[in-house]
């Protein structure tokens, strides 16, 4: 089977402890400045964001850093300890095109779920039911063919796709 191609797109994140629970958000935002999202878990403010195409480089930036607790600092003044934040980075799997790759594979049973980049947990739930849809053999409630591996290998089409019920 050839590669799927998905590249890794890193982001990067600041957990703030938070100190004054009054001044600290209570749901989530994003901010399209800095495109970074701020969200409340319990004790402490989570900020991430971004996106760098870099590779596999997951070296952790002191100018990342300083624009995630700027917008902590900003929006949200002594709701949190920044000197006490643990900063880190992960890598986000990316198609070319930015659309998921979702569905079955021309390998018998193997089935992927993969390439959502920054919109990874925005799409979670919707492309594990149709997932979920496309191993039982149900019809899914949305048309998937877009998010097909088909659109990446040249001879794979509708004879790989799963047989669904009522289809």
């Amino acid at each position: 089977m050839p590669a799927i191609p998905v590249y890794p797109l890193k982001g990067y994140s600041i957990t703030v402890p938070i100190t004054d629970a009054a001044a600290a958000p209570v749901s989530t935002i994003l901010d399209e400045t800095y495109k970074i999202a701020v969200t409340r878990f319990d004790d402490r403010i989570r900020v991430g964001g971004m996106a760098e195409i870099v590779g596999y480089d997951t070296a952790l930036k002191a100018k990342r850093r300083a624009t995630l607790e700027l917008v902590v600092n900003d929006l949200f003044p002594g709701a949190g300890d920044t000197a006490r934040a643990s900063f880190w980075t992960g890598l986000r799997p990316m198609t070319p095109d930015g659309t998921p790759v979702v569905g079955a594979t021309p390998v018998s049973n193997l089935y992927v779920n993969t390439g959502h980049g920054t919109l990874g947990w925005t799409m979670s739930c919707g492309s594990g039911k149709l997932l979920s849809d496309l191993i039982s053999g149900r019809r899914p409630a949305i048309a998937y063919d877009d998010l097909s591996v088909a659109r990446y290998m040249d001879g794979f089409g509708r004879g790989h796709s799963p047989r669904l019920a009522g289809a």
